[in-house]
């Protein structure tokens, strides 16, 4: 198991936790997928990544995450755009596939 971060507490798991993961990442997606189109692509590419990133400092500065074995600035950053450019727009690209090829 890797060992990057901490929310809260590191010895108890509480809703914070729970909503931090599951919630904010996944509303993000969504929000993403549902505006991104060919002609505005790129500002979005760079708009969340910034937005996930200031959400991230915020929790930072407010003493709520914890890093641990992962680097802000260099993982962080880099992962967001790589999430938001490639794996996004790919997972939605095979989501839509397999839909239309199962209504068929």
């Amino acid at each position: 198991m890797l060992d990057l971060v901490d929310l809260g507490d590191p010895k108890v798991t509480g809703l914070g936790e729970f909503a931090s993961y599951s919630f904010i990442p996944s509303s993000l997606s969504i929000i993403y997928l549902n505006y991104a189109k060919k002609t505005n692509k790129w500002i979005l590419v760079l708009l969340f990544p910034l937005l996930s990133t200031l959400i991230e400092w915020v929790m930072i500065q407010i003493g709520y995450l914890k890093m641990k074995n992962w680097g802000f600035f260099i993982f962080s950053i880099i992962s967001y755009l790589i999430v938001f450019s490639v794996i996004l727009p790919v997972h939605v690209k095979v989501i839509k596939t397999n839909y239309t090829n199962s209504i068929i």
